[in-house]
């Protein structure tokens, strides 16, 4: 974690090292939940406040890149074409401003002061009294996550907030399923991740374009240039159009069969032991 946000902090950071510092900070703050019994709450809370705070600061810098490269890969109709390529000057023009607030988020964040943080989380929980074994353990709280999981997995996603819920709760499982993958029985838990990576790119095609849509609408309400602005509003509508289109496809694609045969994969994953 501290290597990526030393990866950011200085210079112009390429989409791929933002890209890797929100990834860093799902995984690490999924796998201060998945020992959370042996954290204590000091350390807690640091590190989720300080994490949390990373993935906004680079909220915005993270939905450009996504939607430039959507720009640059996407094969538009002819009618779309001219939209698509000015929206891209739009947005390398904004690449610097983006990459600036990235900076000024996290300029409080010294990898120093993070390794120091780090290894005395570390040392807090290598001297945490344990009073079962690893595998009961990691037996105890993975069938909890797991658990905690299924509640929100029978949700009928009928709006677009429950979509992008349940995404964040398919990544934070998964995260946090990783930390234990050594203890995990490998059959089952592969078969775990693979049902949860593929849920949770079905719920992107459409959280990925609502996400654009909405950044587009808050870029919209700062741009003063005219042509720069109705740049960004036919922009604003091709993906609001995008956006509900896959939403109704997640819902019809969310049927009762399917919500089972996932839980039900879930449940097995549940019940097996532990390596």
């Amino acid at each position: 974690m501290g290597r990526a946000v030393s990866a950011v902090s200085s210079g112009s950071p390429r989409a791929e090292a933002v890209h890797r510092l929100r990834v860093s900070a799902r995984r690490a703050s999924a796998a201060i939940t998945a020992f959370r019994p042996l954290i204590p709450r000091r350390h807690r809370r640091w590190f989720k406040r300080s994490l949390r705070h990373i993935r906004q600061a680079a909220g915005e810098a993270r939905d450009l890149d996504v939607l430039a490269v959507r720009c640059r890969t996407s094969n538009p109709a002819d009618s779309e074409t001219v939209a698509r390529r000015h929206l891209a000057d739009a947005l390398s023009k904004r690449w610097p401003e983006t990459r600036r607030g990235l900076q000024e988020g996290i300029r409080h964040l010294r990898p120093r002061d993070w390794e120091a943080r780090t290894d005395s989380l570390i040392a807090a929980v290598a001297s945490a009294k344990m009073e079962q074994t690893n595998a009961a353990f990691t037996r105890r709280r993975t069938r909890r996550l797991v658990g905690r999981y299924l509640v929100r997995l029978d949700d009928r996603l009928r709006s677009g907030r429950k979509i992008h819920r349940l995404r964040i709760e398919t990544k934070k499982l998964r995260y946090a399923l990783e930390v234990f993958a050594v203890a995990l029985p490998t059959a089952s838990g592969t078969a775990c991740d693979r049902t949860l990576r593929q849920l949770q790119k079905r719920l992107g095609e459409f959280t990925d374009r609502a996400a654009a849509a909405a950044r587009l609408k808050r870029w919209l309400r700062r741009e003063e240039d005219a042509r720069a602005r109705q740049t960004l509003v036919a922009a604003r509508r091709l993906e609001s159009a995008s956006a509900k289109r896959a939403r109704r496809g997640c819902m019809r694609w969310w049927t009762e069969s399917r919500r089972e045969a996932i839980a039900r994969r879930l449940r097995q994953f549940q019940g097996a032991k532990t390596a």
